[in-house]
């Protein structure tokens, strides 16, 4: 993706990255200047700059929250231990953690104020691997909508705006996707009246016109909630322009008095008014409370998160078998709001990211099966044979004394599931997987558990956050069967991702130790230590890394 930069570009820009779910960096170049974005699947995670006044120490220092001297001190060593600014000030304890969060995240939108204030330009944007690991220098405190929002209200020519809407005898509707449709940006009274009146079956000009607002006023309105993902138009023919009819005049508008309008959230005591956060059902957004305080949303997400393994697609959503696909879908999107991921950006919950993700993951995948009638129908099935049959005119057998299952019907039925998880992830479907992968661990023995381990870690891996969990079942199988090439191996490439060098060598060393003709191993352990190369372990004559050290 590359373009050039005029005015409302980079809404549309922008847009495209957080709709899309991207991963990559968005540069933006004008003459010597370079200024970037990182996205994280749609999200904007960090920012950087060429221009010296602008970078983060420079920034800090200007808004107040970092003083000069600090930032001398912290400069050193970022110098000599080869660092990043962030990790120092953390490591020297001039900033904690949540501190720098916001520091990141200020300079984040700082950097993003002066691009959109360009009126020529070049951006380019380079894709990148989603399931990477995320670097420390990032934050979840930017919300990709605010900015969206902030870049649509900088655009002044009401002509670029129109142009943008396109055809609006479109129909307009909500947006199909709960990450977009429940997310928590800070609305105008004008945007609020503009996303009640959307039905699914009113046209853009018809809202144009329903609205006694200036028309350039809504339209604005109507290209950030576009932009933003929150509404989209439908894939239904465009309806034809009414009969151009006398408008009534009206009173200005007010959010008290506009009818069914999201609730604007109450101002703290003290603060100046101004717009509230609010989200697109309408419910008010929650004021910051201490994260160790009562809330009853913490239970909540902790009680849905510790339920996700003992419970089906149907129970995890809360309705009955017989529910019909209506039934499914109303369930899936009052869940989806309700634990929604930008519920990070809540300091109380930020704890519990991890286990919020997981809940709205699984919530997605418990949607995707039972929507479709072929999925869910197979569902059904394999469900229907793992709940015992009750004998007629018997009961199911007591809790207390469970059916017992032979050792090899358990060794088959991990060998399947395994064999099933494998197809899920090669599918790109890794926590269904991980729910396939957990239960074989409590069941399954020797190598078949392990074989499941293995597969686990790999579904694990997939997301930066769980690497933790990944590397804790590569250890467990390479402690109980020492000789496990793919064990080894795994360790190794989890580790050289996670930037731990050593720890790497050491792995792949021990795979080429077990399995001298191992290329890959031998290959990853050259890139790793390109100027010693020969510190891996003598394997003999024949073995690969002498041949491949004797061919440069």
């Amino acid at each position: 993706m590359n373009g050039t930069v005029s005015e409302g570009s980079i809404a549309g820009v922008l847009r495209d990255l957080y709709v899309g779910r991207k991963s990559g960096l968005l540069h933006f170049t004008r003459g010597e200047e370079r200024r970037s974005v990182r996205f994280h699947k749609g999200n904007i995670v960090h920012a950087d700059t060429n221009v010296k006044e602008e970078r983060l120490g420079e920034t800090l220092v200007a808004q107040g929250l970092l003083g000069s001297a600090d930032l001398k001190r912290a400069t050193g060593f970022v110098l000599r231990d080869k660092k990043r600014l962030v990790v120092v000030l953390q490591e020297l304890g001039i900033l904690t953690k949540d501190q720098l969060d916001d520091a990141l995240a200020l300079h984040v939108r700082e950097i993003l104020l002066r691009v959109f204030s360009w009126a020529e330009g070049d951006y380019t944007f380079d894709e990148a691997d989603p399931d990477a690991p995320v670097e420390q220098d990032t934050t979840l405190k930017v919300s990709t909508g605010e900015m969206i929002l902030e870049a649509v209200r900088r655009v002044d020519d009401p002509d670029v705006v129109r142009f943008a809407l396109g055809n609006i005898d479109r129909i307009l509707g909500l947006s199909s996707d709960p990450l977009l449709r429940f997310q928590k940006v800070t609305l105008s009274p004008a945007d609020g009246y503009v996303l009640s009146r959307v039905d699914g079956t009113s046209s853009a000009r018809e809202i144009i016109q329903l609205n006694p607002a200036p028309d350039e006023e809504t339209m604005r309105s109507l290209f950030g909630l576009l932009c933003t993902g929150i509404l989209e138009y439908l894939p239904l023919p465009p309806k034809a322009p009414p009969k151009p009819e006398p408008r009534r005049a009206a009173p200005p508008l007010r959010t008290s008095e506009a009818p069914a309008a999201p609730a604007a959230a109450p101002s703290p005591a003290g603060s100046l008014p101004g717009p509230s956060v609010v989200s697109p059902a309408g419910e008010p957004a929650p004021a910051p409370k201490d994260p160790k305080a009562d809330d009853p949303r913490r239970q909540e997400i902790l009680e849905a998160f510790d339920g996700l393994k003992a419970k089906n697609h149907f129970e995890v959503l809360g309705i009955p078998k017989a529910s019909s696909e209506a039934q499914v879908k109303e369930a899936y999107f009052r869940l989806a709001k309700r634990f929604h991921p930008d519920a990070h950006h809540d300091p109380a919950l930020a704890d519990l990211a991890d286990k919020l993700e997981a809940v709205f993951i699984r919530l997605g995948s418990a949607y995707e099966v039972l929507r479709n009638k072929a999925s869910r129908s197979s569902y059904e099935s394999d469900l229907a044979s793992r709940t015992p049959r009750v004998p007629m005119g018997g009961t199911l057998p007591s809790v207390a004394e469970p059916p017992v299952v032979d050792p090899e019907t358990e060794a088959r039925n991990a060998e399947e599931a395994i064999r099933l998880a494998n197809r899920l992830f090669e599918g790109g479907k890794y926590w269904d997987a991980i729910q396939l992968l957990e239960p074989v661990l409590t069941k399954a023995e020797g190598k078949i558990r392990n074989r499941a381990r293995l597969l686990l870690a790999k579904s694990y891996s997939k997301n930066p956050k769980w690497i933790k969990r990944a590397e804790e079942q590569l250890q467990t199988v390479v402690r109980e069967e020492p000789a496990n090439i793919e064990g080894h191996f795994l360790l190794g490439a989890l580790y050289k991702a996670s930037g731990l060098k050593s720890r790497a060598v050491h792995a792949f060393q021990r795979v080429l130790e077990l399995r001298p003709e191992h290329e890959q191993a031998a290959m990853e352990l050259m890139a790793l230590n390109p100027e010693n190369p020969g510190d891996a372990p003598s394997t003999g004559g024949g073995g690969l890394l002498k041949k491949i050290l004797r061919r440069t």
